[in-house]
């Protein structure tokens, strides 16, 4: 945090936003991070919506296989700044609360990161269907983002091989 400063945004409030949160602030060349733990993404979430509506647009959700974790980013945009909140699960129990009553634009992204990493929003309404995967991809094979995942197995799986 020290020396971080944002060319366009009022430091103070991503400050106040991390001091009300327990997020720990990272930034770098114009991007921020604001980490924080599971049960305060949503109200961290409210909380950039009230504060900093300037980065209203919600640009994708990564998620990456950490090992033991999946750690998800909501990127958001607003002209030559980026500002991504991160978070993580367990991935022996990969579920969070969905943020689509929030953020609208969540709703598909929600469902990618379902299929490819096994993440379940409570709360979605797409997360009894398939979005990127074909219906018939092996309910017992892992996502396949994974690290788990053998592309090779589930190919023999689908009978593709």
């Amino acid at each position: 945090m020290r020396g971080w400063r944002s060319p366009s945004l009022d430091n103070s409030k991503i400050q106040d936003i991390a001091a009300k949160t327990g997020a720990q602030i990272i930034s770098n060349r114009g991007s921020i991070v604001l980490m924080v733990t599971q049960d305060r993404l949503r109200d961290i979430c409210k909380m950039k919506q009230n504060e900093l509506p300037e980065f209203y647009h919600l640009t994708t959700i990564t998620g990456v296989d950490e090992g033991n974790t999946i750690s998800l980013y909501y990127h958001f945009w607003q002209g030559k700044e980026f500002l991504s909140i991160k978070t993580s699960v367990p991935k022996d129990n990969p579920t969070l609360d969905s943020l689509s009553d929030i953020l609208p634009a969540s709703l598909f992204y929600e469902a990618e990161v379902k299929d490819l990493l096994g993440v379940i929003f409570k709360g979605n309404p797409l997360m009894d269907r398939k979005l990127l995967l074909p219906d018939s991809y092996p309910a017992q094979a892992p996502p396949p983002l994974r690290k788990e995942a053998d592309p090779e197995k589930i190919r023999k799986m689908m009978e593709l091989e």
